[in-house]
């Protein structure tokens, strides 16, 4: 059997070790430069930013079995972070599950479980159809056919564009619907201690501040912060001058660091278009005739329910 799989993120290398480890010929493909997805890792210079994924819990069994291989092999670690919750004024401990990194960097896990699959990047795909068997078209470069079966690990709104005519389940897909995300980083020229390592806001155009440089495994040469932007306000200004964006961000984030951001020697903005759930089918993924989808988002995000659900969509093959 030989399986195509849309999607080189937690998901899609989920469901290609799962169907590895059972005999499956599997090929990934993915639009971007590296594997990963939103666990992933800019560089810049002297500076690395964890700008996807911060960190991620389990809670699953068999997920954390997974994990425990990876801590072994030093690509995760623990993340014992000091984390605040500010909120109506007043800090309180941003409690939770035990967080876990990759590390040196976020995107190493996903490269640790990519190593020897079939991966082929820079491969955005445009249409998947069958005939005798499955044939893939993509924006640039050759069709690829000879598929027993599709798995797509897109987000709802890109798979809905390539789910082949008849696909039972495109209600589910289409209704699913995800928030957007901006992503502030900010290099300094050394590291700097707030007094805690991440910090959670409300009611304020960013809802999540991290040192990122305090992970474990990080360079501790010079200064990285990571910013977030809330939910519904990302939404709001999805399209707005990224100029401003940014202004914005810089000033909600000096104002709680103390600090003036606008002069770090380093600033980018990331615009995640599609970061985290507004609906979700809840279901660990979508089965057609052939062709399935899954992804995090089919089990309301994070990193954990993007394995599970590759792993169910791979199972739906074996």
């Amino acid at each position: 059997m030989k399986i195509a799989i849309l999607g080189c993120g937690v998901a899609g290398l989920s469901a290609a070790l799962e169907l590895r480890r059972n005999g499956v010929e599997v090929t990934l493909f993915d639009k971007s430069r590296g594997v990963g997805g939103r666990m992933s890792t800019r560089y810049a210079g002297a500076w690395e930013f964890d700008h996807g994924a911060q960190y991620f819990t389990v809670q699953d069994p068999d997920f954390r079995a997974e994990i425990e291989a990876a801590i072994d092999a030093g690509i995760v670690s623990r993340w014992n972070a000091k984390a605040l919750y500010l909120k109506t004024g007043s800090l309180t401990a941003d409690t939770g599950r035990d967080r876990y990194v990759g590390q040196p960097r976020m995107n190493s896990l996903p490269k640790y479980w990519a190593e020897g699959l079939d991966v082929h990047l820079g491969r955005r795909v445009t249409c998947a159809r069958r005939t005798d068997s499955w044939s893939l078209k993509f924006e640039n470069g050759p069709a690829v056919s000879g598929f027993d079966g599709v798995i797509s690990t897109l987000p709802p709104a890109q798979a809905e564009v390539i789910l082949p005519t008849g696909f039972s389940k495109l209600a589910a897909v289409t209704s699913a619907q995800m928030h957007v995300c901006f992503c502030l980083m900010v290099g300094l020229s050394a590291p700097i201690n707030p007094g805690w390592d991440t910090l959670r806001v409300k009611d304020l155009p960013i809802d999540w501040i991290a040192i990122n440089n305090a992970k474990p495994g990080r360079s501790q040469d010079v200064g990285t912060i990571l910013v977030h932007s809330e939910s519904g306000w990302s939404d709001q200004h999805v399209d707005a001058d990224r100029d401003w964006v940014q202004d914005v961000m810089l000033k909600s984030a000096s104002a709680l660091l103390g600090l003036p951001l606008q002069n770090a020697p380093h600033i980018a903005l990331h615009r995640w278009l599609y970061a985290s759930n507004k609906t979700s089918p809840e279901t660990p993924c979508l089965k057609g005739d052939g062709f399935v989808v899954a992804g995090d988002w089919c089990l309301g995000g994070r990193v954990q329910g993007a394995w599970l659900s590759g792993r169910a969509a791979a199972r739906t093959f074996l």
